[in-house]
């Protein structure tokens, strides 16, 4: 999958690069979300641009890209990262320039003819291989049969309901959709006005500050400093997004909130009747223990079973053993092994004798003892709903450290080995979990030079005589570091998750698997936000900006008005790429592949289990998540300076729609959810983003207009914001339900449950 996308980076690279004249080739290097299809550098602005330009661009701090030069070396010399690189030019960020119209518009039907290919091949390959592609469809777990015909798809992704999503992919990934309708919507009324309105004024009105620079003409670069009532109408503009905004998030959370209750009254059982019961004191450290203490506490047999976490470190060896024996069985049987076949049969006895006599052990001990191998976390499962919600909502001793009771995750979906750490000892591991997840931001651009350093062709030919020939070819040169670099930036890049997970599962409790998605989403956004939106403005590192930042928090204003309308265009290439990426999900070349390795050696259905899921680190409902705010809030904070944006981005919300509404119903299997967790944290996201668009537009009319009230303007917007924030915050009650809603009757379908027991794997015989 990340070979196949890389290689399309090269084709455009090569097919915009080759035969042109003395060629400027900007790098590759996008600090995007896709591991395999940040095809055109956002920028990837490869094709002849006039000389004035390219001295301009030459006299910018920090050196250009690549210099025009006549001689090959000049170039490599120039590829060559400088430590006082920014980090916009390190990723491949560049200030708007003439020319730069036509490399859109090439590199916007190359993302498009892209996407169509993507689309067909993906029809085709769904045709071929059901089991793969219509996994759900084959299992007769869907709502309707989609049409067997190429674009079959397309269809039952229009026809699909966000209510027969609910009922088959769950709550979370519905609301994925619902986001993405959330966002066409956004952008529909907040950009109508700024396309069709505001981009003519700025147009024809502006004062053609851009000159022949006529990808600008439509924005905010097109208007001359001081205009005498451009930026008047900007402040206004300001408030009109962020009510806009504000009010659509809104009116999709009081959506969400019927949404919500429904999910939490159709919980199935056990999960419905269950609370998660963490810092259990010692002397309550046992199942009859516990039972006994909530029992005592409600004044009756209310409890249907509790469950205290085991110590099972001894018990999982062996049924690592065991598992293993099995699969090797399993395979020795499919290639009629006779040989092998008896003893891998005798060496599962003997590990399934091992597994039973541990077992045994240590239910003996958990039984006679308090505390021991009895930890201090728990399940409580008890027979009336009621009484598991009003659990919820007590406060049982004076130590809040004590009987912390939350919502549990669903059964089939626990960290057990989570729930088994030591309390002090996690207190280190939190202090240097976080340490880690500051390293990754710290690490980032340091990484990003040495990979533009050590891929250079240049660099290269040092250390391997053989290509030394290639580095005295301009278009060799051009080819290689415009596609070399790329794939290695793009291959670190597409890790940048997996590290994340790598922290949470390792150094913090997460309980279950989808806690790691949740923590996923948060982190992922802000790294995407400080490293694509806000690179512009990092310089050539992101800790000596932050001290000055720390020393004069307003220079924010003075940081982002200067970088990022210079840069505008690097984002209006940056979204279609986006599209092709989302395209390429529905080829699921990874499962496929692995699907046809397994098939050699298991029956097809088992293949098919060994094929899924798809890469949880990536393309888990927490990073899609991210990446689905992250394209929402980019062109939102953009849209005043360069309105082009909000049809490029409605495009992607639209593409998102018929992608995933596909995808999560009919092809993926199905995860467990957290009844919208994912979708508020969205929301959150969003409004967040409109802090920042605050920021950046009062920063942008304080340096542009002569006057400061414009700025004053559109910055007194903030009150309303965080007041309109923070009554979001405190309105909504979504958690759990009301009391009021306890004491009803209602008529939920019931969901089925995978799993009737909170009790660990590795106990249940």
């Amino acid at each position: 999958m990340k070979v196949v996308g890389l290689l399309i980076v090269g084709l455009q690279v090569a097919a915009l690069g080759v035969g042109a004249e003395p060629t400027r080739i900007a790098r590759c290097e996008v600090p995007g979300h896709d591991p395999v299809l940040n095809l055109l550098q956002a920028g990837v602005v490869v094709g002849p641009r006039g000389n004035a330009t390219a001295k301009a661009k030459a006299k910018r701090p920090g050196g250009a890209l690549m210099a025009e030069s006549a001689h090959p070396k000049g170039i490599i010399k120039d590829i060559i990262p400088k430590s006082n690189k920014t980090a916009a030019e390190m990723s491949g960020v560049e200030e708007n320039a003439t020319g730069d119209l036509s490399a859109f518009l090439t590199a916007l039907v190359t993302n498009s003819a892209t996407l169509v290919i993507f689309f067909i091949i993906a029809g085709w390959l769904r045709l071929k291989y059901p089991l793969v592609y219509s996994g759900n469809v084959v299992a007769k777990d869907v709502p309707f049969i989609p049409e067997e015909s190429l674009f079959g798809w397309w269809q039952a992704s229009h026809q699909l309901t966000l209510d027969d999503a609910v009922e088959y992919a769950g709550l979370d990934q519905a609301l994925l959709l619902t986001f993405s309708e959330l966002g066409m919507r956004i952008l529909f009324l907040v950009g109508a006005p700024m396309v069709l309105i505001v981009g003519p004024i700025h147009c024809f009105f502006g004062g053609n500050r851009s000159g022949d620079d006529h990808l600008s003409k439509w924005g905010i670069a097109n208007v001359v400093d001081g205009h005498p009532w451009i930026y008047w109408m900007h402040a206004a503009i300001v408030w009109l997004v962020v009510i806009t905004t504000q009010k659509q998030v809104f009116e999709a959370m009081k959506l969400f909130l019927v949404r919500r209750n429904a999910w939490l009254k159709g919980l199935p059982a056990p999960r419905s009747m269950t609370v998660l019961v963490q810092g259990i004191p010692e002397e309550k450290c046992s199942d009859s223990e516990l039972k006994n203490y909530f029992n005592t506490i409600f004044g009756g047999d209310v409890v249907e079973q509790a469950v205290v976490i085991k110590d099972t470190t001894v018990l999982l060896e062996k049924v690592a053993i065991r598992d293993a024996a099995q699969l090797s069985l399993d395979k020795a049987n499919f290639s009629n092994a006779t040989a092998d076949i008896a003893t891998y049969k005798q060496e599962l006895e003997d590990a399934e004798k091992d597994v039973k006599a541990e077992r045994t052990k240590v239910k003996a001990l958990a039984a006679a003892q308090v505390g021991g191998v009895n930890l201090s976390n728990g399940f409580v499962t008890f027979k009336k709903r009621r009484d598991a919600e009003l659990a919820k909502m007590m406060t049982y001793t004076p130590d809040a450290a004590e009987f912390e009771v939350h919502i549990p995750p669903d059964p089939t979906d626990i960290i057990y080995s989570d729930l088994q750490r030591d309390p002090t000892a996690q207190k280190i591991r939190d202090i240097l979990g976080y340490t880690l997840l500051a390293g990754v931001f710290w690490a980032y651009m340091p990484c990003v030079l040495g990979i533009s350093y050590y891929s250079s062709l240049f660099n290269l030919a040092k250390t391997m005589p053989f290509l030394a020939e290639w580095a005295k070819s301009e278009a060799t040169v051009a080819i290689w570091d415009g596609m070399v670099a790329s794939m290695a930036l793009q291959l670190f890049m597409s890790f940048v998750p997996t590290f994340f997970v790598l922290i949470f599962l390792n150094f913090f409790v997460l309980k279950a698997q989808v806690w790691v998605q949740a923590r996923i989403q948060s982190w992922y956004f802000y790294f995407q936000v400080v490293f694509v939106l806000l690179v512009t403005g990092i310089g050539s590192s992101l800790v000596k900006t932050m001290e000055v930042l720390v020393a004069d928090p307003t220079a924010v204003l003075e940081v982002l008005a200067r970088t990022l309308p210079t840069a505008t265009h690097f984002y209006l290439n940056y979204l279609p790429l986006q599209w092709v990426t989302h395209a390429q999900n529905m080829l699921r070349m990874v499962q496929l592949f692995k699907f046809k390795a397994f098939a050699a050696i298991f029956e097809e259905s088992q293949a098919k289990k060994q094929s899924e899921p798809e890469d949880q680190d990536y393309y888990g409902l927490g990073s899609r998540s991210s990446r689905f705010a992250f394209m929402l809030v980019l062109p939102l904070c953009l849209v005043s300076l360069t309105p082009l944006i909000a049809v490029l981005g409605f495009i992607n919300f639209f593409v998102c729609r018929r992608v995933y509404g596909y995808l999560t119903v009919f092809a993926e299997t199905r995860k467990p959810g957290l009844g919208g967790v994912f979708y508020c944290t969205q929301l959150h996201h969003v409004q967040q983003g409109m802090f920042l668009y605050i920021i950046i537009m009062a920063g942008v009319l304080l340096q542009r207009d002569v006057h400061s009230y414009p700025s004053a303007i559109a910055a007194s917007s903030i009150i309303y914001m965080y007041w309109s924030y923070s009554r979001f915050k405190s309105q909504f009650r979504w958690e759990a339900l009301t009391f009021q809603e306890l004491t009803g009757n209602w008529n939920q379908k019931k969901r089925q449950s995978r799993r009737n027991t909170y009790e660990q794997y590795e106990l249940v015989g």
